[in-house]
């Protein structure tokens, strides 16, 4: 009965390790019921070797049998530990690692004793009769130390298994959990019961081989349920993730028919299962197709595999008859295999991007419109692009415009695909207003019943409409861009928000054709008038200078210069001055009317260009006429009223082989010669007046190089006194052209003068006199007076003057009192303190001060008195006027003056006998002029003084030139 137990117990743990070592290698592999069939296999070879025993009658196949009994016991615990650690979650791995080793070492040392590892040797081999009269063969002996220390290893590795089981009882009351709970105690209370009877301590056979056989039905039938127990949560799992997730989850078979699908599945396609239960899958014309079906024929073939977005038109199928629109969807296949590799389901995913997609088109077609050449295409093309991301009818853009009141004016409009001109929106009682009112994007479903006055929308048969604002730079809205659809929008705010994208975009263009027309208009206007500015003018000159288009000019040009500005904006301000100017560009602007175009140049420069069919030149007259007329009106500046008056050049146009150039050049001619006849005139460009400039740009040209090249010469015109002979002499500058010959001072000082190149000229005569004079007085030359030096205004405007003429005294060591300065009025009174500053500064130093051509100028006796001078210089016209026996009082006061103020005055100019006699007879006591000597060069100066002057008085010079000669225009 005992044997046939242990069998029949042998047998059912064969198939309990087969059952759970298949279970094992399932995957993924489950190492807990590997662990458990090792379990199971090692009760196996127990059961059997305890079969060898109880029926062996001699000592060796005993032995045999209890070395197989005592080896499979040690493999069994060592699969045990790690089983509970496993089955439980407790326990150190490393630490049961090492108790397997342990039984392993244990087997071993088992396997290689004479007696196995429970003996050190066999007393005797004897029956015991068991209760029901069966006998079984039993083994007495010396039990050996090893089998000691194997005993109480084995009840550790038992308690440590009773305490993981019951920690994991108290933590999950599982049924499962508690069957194996029992299973443990039972077998530690066997396990107790074998080790006394091998220890000797009880005379019965071993109950442990039985708990041993009956554990895998206990503790196999508590992990099968368990396990199934955790298949069924699983599944439950996996079937409220399929129903839960936001994917559209469908399970197919490994043919392509529908198994299952989740609620997101039937909301995305708007399908039920049952609607799919005769579709096959893989034989759905939309996927083929749209390309799809390489990527499901790679999934249903075992490879997990990602389909791109697809549009998918439900037009197209029908088996799709969900939402109207069109979606775009993306998919992930995934195949399900069984434990044999078989695909057993098939896992689709799918995902509605739509939002996606149409964001990203968006992205793109907002790129694309960028591209555009020109801002009506960039504009037509967005609105495109809006329709075509939306699927919509309509979609336009539209802006306010201060022309138009309670309107918007569209700037582009897309309907059914097609771009449709202009239109005007009126706002009252509209939608669009109220877009524009709120300032922010808004979406109106059924929007014709909330306003049924909209005539936009009734024309449009609009159902739904969504519109967002547009704003300019400082946030003020503009306008606003809307879509409009016969049928409902789906995706309401993923679609507001893409169209605030489009919003976004168009702003950023408005906004830069804002900027670009703002620096277009600074560009091409003037700034303080408004009026159109040089670069505006220079395209209506380029657009008007057609030389091919008539026989005469039909076209003037009228260039105005407002007299005196200066004058006013110095005096009054800046602000002032600006005012003044923009009330001459009014006034222009109403003279000129719609027939003539202002524009402003700069400063107090205008121009007005003017074009007739008739004769350019009268109208041109006629209308300059009028501006000089009407600016003499009054003009108001704030509480302050002005009367200007201007002068204007006038320049016809086209004229052959002229430019735009040109054109303003002959204009700025006319202007320059108008001033010089007086201001408050009109000049007309001839072309005489081109060949004046031409010489005047050569003199220009001629004066950079003449001092580097040597041309620039000095003469000395001497200077005598009536009771002291030769007081001095003036210093005359001359220019020996390499072309034109001897120019006239009073041809290129100006010139100099406007240059600026009267600074270097100057002190280049400042510097050589003062040289002249240093040798002259090294080499004895009979002069002792002083030389006469003009200074021009520009020069003696420069701070650094009066530190350059002691500079050069100093150089050339001359004494100061050897050196006279010869100013005109006009340089002496711009700055009249400064003026005084610097000459007090010359006198105190020794130099003397002459104040030349007297008389001619703003004369004043205020000033005359406060000046420090040495010298009055009567001017040679007052001179050339002494005739016959009539009164001269002006020269007379002038003497006068002169020698009440204790100044020498000289007279200039002196020409005749008579002219010096007279001037003798009304007091005059100083003289120059070509009755005494002509400007001489240093050679000829110098030989003058030794032939006359050292032998000649002024009274005997005065019968020498009894043959007065004729006077003649000094140069």
């Amino acid at each position: 009965m005992v044997v046939s137990s242990l069998l029949m117990l042998t047998g059912i743990c064969i198939m309990a390790s087969v059952a759970h070592a298949l279970a094992a290698l399932r995957r993924p592999y489950d190492p807990t019921q590997g662990l458990f069939a090792g379990m199971c296999l090692a009760v196996v070879a127990y059961g059997i070797s305890q079969v060898v025993c109880f029926t062996s009658y001699d000592e060796a196949a005993y032995l045999l049998g209890l070395k197989v009994n005592i080896f499979s016991v040690c493999i069994f615990f060592a699969f045990y530990g790690p089983f509970i650690q496993r089955y439980t979650g407790r326990g150190s791995i490393r630490l049961l690692q090492v108790v397997s080793a342990i039984y392993a070492v244990l087997a071993i040392i088992n396997l290689s004793k004479d007696h196995s590892l429970q003996f050190d040797s066999v007393i005797e081999l004897y029956q015991f009769e068991l209760p029901w009269a069966e006998s079984v063969t039993l083994a007495a002996g010396s039990i050996s130390l090893s089998m000691k220390v194997a005993v109480l290893l084995t009840f550790c590795v038992l308690l440590y298994g009773v305490y993981a089981l019951t920690r994991l009882w108290w933590q999950t009351r599982s049924g499962a959990v508690i069957a194996m709970l029992c299973a443990a105690l039972l077998f530690l209370a066997a396990t107790v019961q074998g080790a006394m009877v091998r220890l000797g301590l009880m005379d019965f056979i071993h109950l442990a081989p039985f708990v041993f056989l009956l554990m895998p039905l206990i503790m196999g039938t508590a992990l099968n349920r368990e396990s199934f127990q955790r298949l069924q949560a699983s599944e439950r799992r996996f079937r409220s993730l399929v129903e839960q997730s936001p994917f559209s989850i469908q399970v197919l078979t490994p043919d392509g028919k529908t198994r299952q699908v989740n609620s997101a599945w039937e909301q995305l396609w708007g399908l039920t299962k049952e609607d799919m239960a005769s579709h096959q899958l893989l034989e759905d014309p939309q996927l083929i197709e749209k390309g799809a079906m390489p990527y499901l024929l790679k999934g249903f073939g075992g490879v997990a595999t990602e389909i791109p977005p697809l549009v998918y038109n439900p037009a197209e199928d029908p088996y799709l008859e969900g939402p109207s629109r069109d979606r775009w969807v993306a998919a992930y296949i995934y195949p399900i295999k069984d434990g044999s590799g078989d695909i057993s389901d098939v896992i689709l995913m799918h995902q509605d991007v739509t939002d996606k997609k149409r964001t990203d088109d968006a992205m793109q077609l907002v790129a694309t419109a960028v591209s555009s050449s020109t801002v009506d295409e960039f504009f037509d093309k967005l609105v495109v692009n809006i329709a075509q991301v939306f699927d919509a009818s309509d979609a336009f853009i539209a802006v306010t415009d201060d022309r138009l009141e309670n309107t918007l004016r569209t700037l582009a409009w897309s309907a059914s695909g097609r771009l449709v001109g202009e239109r005007l929106i009126p706002l009252e009682a509209s939608a669009c207003k109220e877009v524009l009112q709120i300032g922010q994007s808004k979406y109106f479903h059924e929007v014709r019943q909330d306003y049924p006055q909209d005539s936009l929308l009734s024309d449009l048969g609009t159902t739904d409409f969504i519109a967002t604002p547009l704003r300019d730079a400082r946030g003020k809205v503009i306008g606003l861009i809307a879509l409009s659809d016969t049928r409902p929008l789906m995706h309401v705010e993923e679609n507001t928000r893409i169209l605030e994208i489009f919003a976004a975009r168009a702003e950023s263009e408005l906004q830069r054709q804002q900027a670009e027309a703002h620096i277009r208009h600074m560009a091409y206007h003037d700034y303080l008038t408004g009026l159109p500015n040089r670069g505006q003018l220079q395209e209506w000159l380029s657009e008007a200078n057609d030389t091919t288009a008539a026989v005469e000019p039909q076209n003037a040009l009228l260039l105005i210069d407002l007299d005196h500005f200066k004058t006013i904006n110095d005096a009054l301000g800046h602000e002032v001055g600006d005012g003044l100017l923009q009330s001459v560009a009014r006034r222009l602007q109403d003279i000129a009317g719609a027939d003539a175009r202002v524009a402003r140049l700069g400063g107090d420069e205008f121009v007005v260009m003017l074009t007739v069919e008739g004769s350019a030149q009268l109208a041109a007259v006629k209308l300059a006429e009028g501006i000089l007329e009407g600016l003499s009106q009054l003009l108001y500046v704030g509480e302050r009223t002005f009367s200007v008056g201007a002068s204007i050049g006038v320049a016809l146009f086209p004229i052959a082989g002229s430019g735009e150039a040109d054109i303003l050049r002959h204009a700025d001619l006319a202007l320059y010669e108008a001033k010089k006849s007086g201001r408050g005139t009109i000049n007309l460009f001839r072309p005489a007046l081109q060949a004046a400039v031409a010489n005047r740009l050569q003199l220009e040209e001629g004066l950079r190089n003449a001092l580097g090249n040597g041309e620039l010469q000095l003469r000395f015109q001497p200077q005598l006194g009536r009771s002291v002979g030769v007081i001095g002499a003036e210093v005359l500058l001359r220019w020996r052209h390499p072309e034109l010959g001897y120019v006239s001072p009073v041809d290129f000082i100006p010139v100099a003068e406007e240059t600026g190149g009267i600074h270097a000229i100057g002190t280049w005569v400042l510097t050589e006199s003062c040289r002249h004079l240093s040798e002259w007085a090294r080499q004895a030359v009979p002069f002792t007076g002083h030389l006469s030096i003009n200074v021009s205004a520009w020069q003696f405007s420069r701070p650094d003057f009066v530190s350059q003429v002691f500079a050069a005294l100093a150089d050339y060591q001359v004494p100061p009192q050897r050196l006279m300065l010869e100013l005109t009025e006009s340089a002496l009174l711009y700055d009249l303190q400064e003026t005084i500053e610097k000459l007090r500064a010359l006198r105190n130093h020794g130099v003397g001060i002459a104040l030349d051509d007297f008389g001619t100028g703003y004369s004043s006796l205020a000033y005359l008195r406060d000046l420090p001078l040495d010298q009055l210089k009567i001017d040679k016209s007052f001179i050339a006027e002494l005739s016959g026996e009539m009164e001269h009082p002006l020269v007379e006061s002038i003497i006068d003056i002169g020698r009440n103020m204790g100044l020498v005055v000289v007279a200039e100019g002196v020409e005749t006998g008579y002219h010096c006699q007279r001037l003798i007879e009304l007091g005059c006591e100083s003289f120059q002029g070509y009755l005494f000597a002509r400007p001489l060069t240093e050679e000829d100066f110098r030989d003058w003084l030794e032939e006359e002057h050292s032998v000649v008085s002024f009274e005997q010079m005065l019968p020498m030139r009894r043959q007065d000669p004729t006077p003649t225009t000094r140069s």
